[in-house]
């Protein structure tokens, strides 16, 4: 056997060993399971998925100006709304707008993205599928309603400012 096949052959043994011992992926746990929305509201899940690209910039989502939630990498949060039009925005160097028409009893889901821009990276909210969410949701963490309030509490003090 050449030093290649040897390689080859500890390579395929260690995914061998790893697999059997129980040590699970992403792609290997449940997805994650999200509840009914509220009697007579909607609820829209905003989620970012970790990597590399605009790693330090926020997605933060605003509705008429207000902080709904700020997604870092690897983030969602949950977030209930009265049926009707509603118009999400994120803004870096530009603003993303997302237009939504809510209806009761429905989820929706919002991935934020970065892409690149000029100065700094450019958040973009994207409606996409539950599928979509359920693909990656076993590797994202969840952002409780006690933080989403804190940060909404800090931004607007900030902007009372």
């Amino acid at each position: 056997m050449n030093m290649r096949s040897n390689k080859l052959l500890v390579a395929v043994g260690a995914l061998a060993l790893l697999t059997a011992s129980g040590i699970a992926t992403a792609a290997d746990k449940a997805p994650v399971a999200i509840g009914a929305p509220e009697a007579g509201k909607g609820q829209v899940v905003f989620y970012r998925t970790g990597g590399l690209m605009g790693a330090a910039i926020a997605c933060n989502v605003r509705e008429d100006g207000k902080l709904i939630g700020g997604l870092s990498g690897g983030k969602y949060f949950v977030a209930s709304f009265a049926p009707g039009k509603h118009v999400f925005t994120t803004k870096s160097e530009a603003t993303d707008t997302l237009n939504m028409e809510i209806e009761s009893g429905e989820t929706y889901y919002v991935r934020c993205t970065i892409g690149a821009g000029v100065m700094a990276g450019r958040p973009n909210l994207s409606p996409v599928d539950k599928a979509a969410f359920d693909e990656k949701s076993a590797s994202l963490k969840l952002k409780t309603a006690e933080q989403l309030k804190k940060e909404a509490d800090k931004d607007a003090a900030k902007k009372a400012k």
